[in-house]
């Protein structure tokens, strides 16, 4: 989800997985599609919270970098529809902000963050991981990035389907 310039997807693409790459911006999504050299990879304009596939489509769904991005109306709504499509004991990945723990690394990413990312403080100040539990996601392990600037959330979907 939010595949953006299709970073991630190659990246899986790489390791042989087969990939689809969606983003709410057909800008991003072109430069994606100009960059991608992997027959596994397929990109498709969509928006997180209303896809297009079926429930159960996917052994496993990411989102990185793009959760910070969204009022929290509209997070909860993406991660929903997240669980929705990846299979019922699937693998999640979720790579987002964090704070450093140390408090002057603390400090000073808060307040630079802040001024480039509009919910930014909205999101750091939020519990993602409870977020996560509530949409279906069992976290197992938790990864720091960025020097603590960012996580790595990996899980998996314990949603129920009918």
């Amino acid at each position: 989800m939010a595949t953006g310039t299709g970073k991630q997807a190659f990246a899986f693409a790489r390791r042989g997985f087969n990939v689809v790459g969606v983003d709410l911006s057909e800008e991003m999504l072109a430069v994606a599609k100009r960059k991608n050299k992997y027959v596994n990879v397929k990109f498709e304009i969509a928006d997180a919270t209303n896809l297009s596939f079926e429930d159960d489509s996917f052994d496993a769904s990411c989102v990185s970098f793009a959760l910070h991005d969204m009022i929290p109306i509209i997070r909860e709504k993406a991660l929903k529809e997240m669980a929705r499509v990846t299979k019922s004991n699937g693998t999640i990945i979720v790579v987002d902000y964090a704070l450093p723990k140390n408090k002057l690394s603390r400090f000073f990413v808060y307040n630079i963050a802040k001024l480039y990312e509009p919910y930014y403080s909205e999101f750091i100040k939020s519990d993602l991981e409870a977020l996560l539990e509530k949409s279906g996601f069992q976290i197992r392990e938790r990864l720091p990035v960025l020097f603590g600037a960012g996580r790595i959330l990996k899980g998996i979907n314990m949603e129920e389907k009918s």
